[in-house]
């Protein structure tokens, strides 16, 4: 199932990207890339197989007709995504979760750039990419370079990636600098929008007109009030919020959610979830989760018509900056056949 060059570039000895706080915002420990069980996923299963039949145009402004996409990444352990999907096989996922950053200091542009062409070679569907500028510095605070980014310090680097974004030619969404709110990230506003426009620019001029562009906000995020961060309507085509177990239990950012989805609908713009885990919840040994935090998501996802959610399906257990939130990977769980049924529904959009 694997090719000899997508399995060489995934047995790095760490993970290319840098994930963003609360779910994706720091960086993971060496080895987090490489297959821990390949022997579980069947061989029979072809990833690249899988197909979505939307357009671009219907992508790019939501009309899915009152569809929702089926969402599942991230691709850091491959074998845990593959596990999900063929544990899923009838309703794979139409989207999965990539991650691409651009200060990580122990790969070269040209080693990331391989790893994310090789997923794009290996995975079908859409792919979704994140893309992050954000590192830690030597007393541990948080050091954004959306100044740079803006400044044009890394315009070689996104053209390559623009490059094979436009190769691959599918839809793909693209969102830069997600949770731009989190103090963990250290975006300003004025530079985290410049640095925004300034990759999708670069896009176009390298003629990745197949990307479909994200804001995305988290509900935890305190720098400033989100719309200090916002490019402006023709440079975004959704909105998205990550939803976390606190966004259900917490006022303050149940507030946050209710405000931004409220913003996304008066601009007109289709909302998605990128990244969502009822962490912390210990899926495997407490079914009670699913009435505790998938009823009240999935009621958000229908009553909102958010037109994407994302599912990131994880041992959590193994990464050492957040192992106390448990084995999130919901097909070894016992929910594992009432999220099948949820697939099962028909405003879901999985692929084919």
């Amino acid at each position: 199932m694997h090719s000899t060059r997508a399995s060489g570039i995934r047995r790095f000895t760490g993970l290319i990207v840098s994930l963003s706080a609360m779910a994706c915002s720091q960086t993971t420990g060496p080895g987090d890339l490489v297959d821990d069980d390949p022997a579980a996923v069947p061989e029979a299963w072809s990833h690249a197989a899988i197909h979505v039949p939307f357009s671009l145009s219907a992508l790019r402004t939501g009309d899915l007709g009152g569809m929702s996409l089926h969402c599942a990444g991230p691709l850091h352990r491959p074998s845990e995504y593959q596990e999900y999907v063929a544990a899923f096989a009838d309703r794979p996922p139409a989207m999965w979760v990539d991650y691409y950053s651009l200060v990580d200091v122990r790969f070269t542009p040209a080693e990331r750039l391989a790893l994310f062409e090789s997923n794009l070679a290996e995975y079908g569907g859409i792919p979704f990419l994140g893309i992050s500028y954000t590192s830690t510095t030597p007393g541990g605070a948080a050091r954004g370079w959306d100044p740079e980014v803006a400044a044009g310090l890394f315009d070689g680097e996104i053209r390559q990636l623009a490059g094979a974004v436009a190769r691959d030619g599918r839809p793909i969404f693209v969102r830069p600098g997600f949770e731009f709110n989190g103090i963990w990230n250290n975006y300003q506003p004025e530079t985290y929008q410049a640095s925004f426009v300034r990759i999708r620019e670069l896009f176009l001029e390298e003629e990745a007109t197949n990307a479909i562009w994200v804001w995305n906000a988290h509900p935890a995020g305190k720098v400033a009030p989100f719309m200090a961060f916002y490019p402006g309507d023709e440079h975004v085509d959704w909105w998205g919020i990550n939803l976390f177990g606190l966004a259900f239990d917490s006022p303050v950012e149940q507030t946050f959610v209710a405000e931004f989805l409220a913003g996304a609908r008066t601009r007109g713009k289709p909302t998605m979830i990128p990244e969502s885990i009822p962490h912390k919840f210990h899926l495997l040994d407490d079914p009670t989760t699913w009435d505790a935090w998938f009823v009240p998501y999935f009621d958000l996802v229908r009553s909102e018509g958010i037109g994407a959610f994302c599912y990131s399906n994880r041992d959590y257990t193994q990464v050492p900056a957040w192992s106390d939130w448990g084995d999130l990977r919901i097909e070894r769980s016992p929910l594992k056949d009432e999220w099948a049924e949820m697939l099962a529904q028909t405003w879901v959009a999985s692929g084919s």
